[in-house]
């Protein structure tokens, strides 16, 4: 920093003259200070609006989208029995006839280990490392090591901590293992001698297992089974409760399970049926024997077809690579045998040379096509004719150039007969009247090795079927067979009741509080842009300057910026046009829900206020709404969120938007976003990304160019003054001499 002292000479205040001079100077600069101020007070209160439009986005999506807008109950005739709860997706009624059986947690018991919980683990486990968990529907078994210092209660926590689908516990000298789960299935201990290693008995524990069970009952005439007592079926959250009609039910899965293991094993036999048939092959034997024959016999039938199909893709490249020479005459059999042996690069090298003068060594000749060409000495002049055209021209090429009429025709039809045919093209007749009926005839046999491979792929792809129906028609037949196996055993007694009805019902009241709570929080948010769009304007209220606020308390710095930043996006166009777009979907119709009576958000009683300045806020005419919900709530749900509809989809020739008021009000509120993003960016974009930013920048290069010119000019000042000051100091000095001489 510079230190100056001026006034010695003249008594004047120079440091006061200068800041008052460069108060004025400095007017630019303030103006220049004001406007950046005012650019971050702009693009803070555009990115205000954004925060806005996401935490609404996120309302939509928490309350409306994730969770359903359609509400239902559901009705039990029997709660005690089974109890239900409506999803939104409920439909239908559901009738359920009889539980025979309930679903129970496999579990696995120890015999009395006469241990307590301080007993170390090590003693009771005969050696064990580790010991094996694997409850039924795990895919992979848990290993809990057994550490030297491990006591029993140590083992039952880590068990439970495992995360292994096991609770254990430990009383009265007694393991308990139960799956965490129910459904049929048994729980497999094993005792390990290392992690991943060999069984070890756990004789000392004396495990006995008892396996879990599926519930088992009739819906709608349906017998099934489920691994958990509550399940899912119809949009219905169902819970059973007791067994009820049990013989009934139990017989209704007999039946069912029979039937079904008898139609896969109909399926399967229809399989072997088609096989022998096929390939003239008599299966015999148990039914994995047949399939082991049938396995066998494919493999070999399968190996032979993959050969005839690798020969004939062969033979097809040998036929396509034929060379044709079409107009080059004067070539021997021999001479045509050289060019053929040539590489397609070798070809295209060749044609480029003189071969007559060149050297061709760069060719990169075999032995054997040396040795061909040195032969063919004589007819030199006749090969140094052909061009890279000639040269590169095969039956395969000809073949691809010819219509799918004359294609057809190459099997039944000589080159004469395909000449005078009328039908051929001039195309066709062209290139037909340039071969020799050598050549007519390589291009003949590229055809027929091309049907000759389509037969063989033919002939492979049906035998790889026949393996691949078998497999499926097996599995199937395994899976029946298993559950015919693994029958509940018949119930001893049974309770004889009236079969459970479920039902469900539009809750109306639920399904109006949430829309009229959609429309509070719409209103809320375009009340709040609406009033930055009319907020007063006070021009005489610049922001402050740094030397402004020195002179002023917080409380009058903070009222005084109050009025600075009111109305920075009075009238904006990007806030208006996006409430315009928003306001513009309440009476725009769905595409995608022509069938529906309701397919405007009017139509069911919803509309923007009549008093244009509430800029396009909602009112309910409740009595419409409640009418419509009563009507048709399906409808209703369907104008909110269409699942199925999409942003460009396809209605009576037409690209249209198909999706429901929330996704296309959702799709507004990203584009009003974007538009703000691209004028006051966000929080992770640099300033040359946004149009406020490049404003920033443009003005910070400003001020620095007028930082830079107010030095110079506040130098210059302090050297005027410094001159005058050096003046009447001479001019004193001067006077002192002449009073001296008086």
């Amino acid at each position: 920093m510079v230190m100056r002292i001026g006034g010695l000479a003249s008594g004047m205040d120079i440091d006061a003259l200068v800041e008052k001079l460069m108060t004025a100077e400095r007017a630019p600069l303030n103006k220049l200070l004001q406007n950046k101020q005012k650019y971050e007070w702009q693009r803070d209160a555009y990115r205000d609006v954004n925060t806005k439009l996401k935490t609404f986005d996120t309302y939509i999506s928490d309350n409306l989208v994730i969770k359903n807008l359609s509400s239902k109950t559901a009705n039990s005739s029997n709660s005690d029995l089974v109890s239900a709860i409506a999803t939104s997706k409920a439909t239908g009624t559901l009738s359920i006839e009889g539980v025979s059986q309930l679903a129970e947690a496999a579990r696995t018991t120890s015999g009395n280990t006469y241990a307590s919980n301080s007993t170390k683990m090590s003693t009771l486990v005969d050696g064990a490392k580790f010991i094996s968990f694997k409850a039924p529907g795990e895919t992979e078994a848990t290993e809990i090591e057994i550490t030297s210092n491990m006591t029993v209660e140590d083992f039952v926590k880590k068990v439970n901590d495992s995360g292994s689908g096991v609770s254990a516990v430990f009383e009265n000298g007694h393991f308990s293992f139960t799956a965490t789960n129910t459904g049929a299935g048994k729980i497999e201990i094993k005792g390990l001698d290392s992690k991943g290693g060999n069984d070890v008995a756990l004789t000392k524990l004396n495990l006995t297992e008892s396996a879990g069970k599926n519930a088992v009952f009739t819906v709608n005439g349906i017998a099934t089974e489920r691994a958990s007592n509550s399940f899912s079926i119809n949009g219905y959250n169902i819970t059973l409760k007791k067994t009820f009609n049990e013989a009934a039910a139990h017989d209704e899965l007999v039946n069912i399970v029979n039937k079904n293991f008898e139609n896969a094993e109909n399926k399967l036999n229809e399989v072997f049926a088609e096989f022998e048939q096929k390939y003239g092959i008599t299966l015999s034997g148990n039914v994995n024997d047949k399939v082991t024959q049938m396995n066998n016999e494919l493999t070999s039938i399968i190996g032979t077809h993959q050969t005839a199909v690798n020969n004939a893709i062969n033979d097809l490249k040998n036929a396509r690579n034929t060379n044709i020479s079409s107009g080059v005459t004067g070539l021997s059999q021999d001479a045509q045998n050289f060019i053929n042996s040539l590489t397609d690069e070798q070809k295209v090298a060749f044609a480029a040379k003189d071969i007559e003068n060149d050297d061709l060594s760069d060719l990169n000749f075999t032995t054997d096509q040396a040795n061909a060409f040195n032969n063919l000495a004589g007819e030199k002049a006749a090969m140094n004719a052909l061009t890279e055209a000639d040269l590169t021209k095969t039956a395969g090429s000809i073949y691809n150039t010819l219509s799918n009429n004359v294609k057809d025709a190459l099997a039944t039809k000589t080159l004469d007969e395909l000449k005078n045919d009328s039908s051929v093209s001039q195309e066709d007749l062209d290139i037909l009247n340039a071969l020799t009926d050598d050549e007519f005839a390589a291009v003949k046999n590229v055809h027929d090795k091309i049907n000759t491979l389509a037969s063989a792929n033919a002939d492979l792809v049906t035998a790889i079927t026949h393996g691949s129906n078998m497999t499926q028609a097996k599995t199937a037949y395994d899976d029946a067979l298993e559950s015919k196996n693994n029958l509940p055993n018949a119930p001893t007694s049974t309770t004889t009741a009236s079969s459970v009805t479920l039902t469900s019902t539009t809750n109306v009241d639920d399904m109006m509080n949430k829309i009229k709570d959609f429309v509070n929080m719409y209103n809320s948010f375009i009340k709040d842009l609406k009033e930055q769009t009319t907020q007063t304007k006070y021009r005489d209220y610049a922001p402050l300057t740094e030397d402004q606020k020195k002179d002023m308390k917080e409380s009058e710095i903070k009222l005084w910026e109050e009025k600075a930043k009111s109305g920075l996006l009075r009238n904006d166009s990007l806030l208006r046009d996006g409430l315009s777009k928003m306001r513009s979907l309440v009476y725009e119709s769905m595409p995608g829900l022509e069938d529906s009576k309701f397919n405007t958000l009017f139509s069911i009683g919803i509309t923007t206020t009549k008093n244009y300045n509430d800029g396009g806020a909602l009112e309910i005419d409740e009595k419409k709404l409640r009418e419509a919900l009563e009507a048709d709530p399906d409808a209703v749900a369907r104008l909110f969120k269409n699942d199925g509809g999409k942003d460009k989809d396809v209605v009576d020739g037409k690209v249209v938007d198909t999706r429901g008021y929330l996704a296309r009000l959702r799709g507004s509120m990203d584009e009003f976003k974007i538009s703000i993003e691209q004028k006051a960016g966000r929080a992770t974009m640099t300033d040359q990304q946004y149009t406020i930013g490049k404003n920033l920048i443009d003005t910070d290069k400003r001020i620095s160019t007028w930082q830079d010119k107010l030095k110079n000019i506040e130098a210059r000042y302090w050297k005027q003054f410094s001159a005058m000051e050096q003046a009447i100091n001479k001019a004193n000095q001067q006077s002192g001499m002449f009073m001296q001489q008086g």
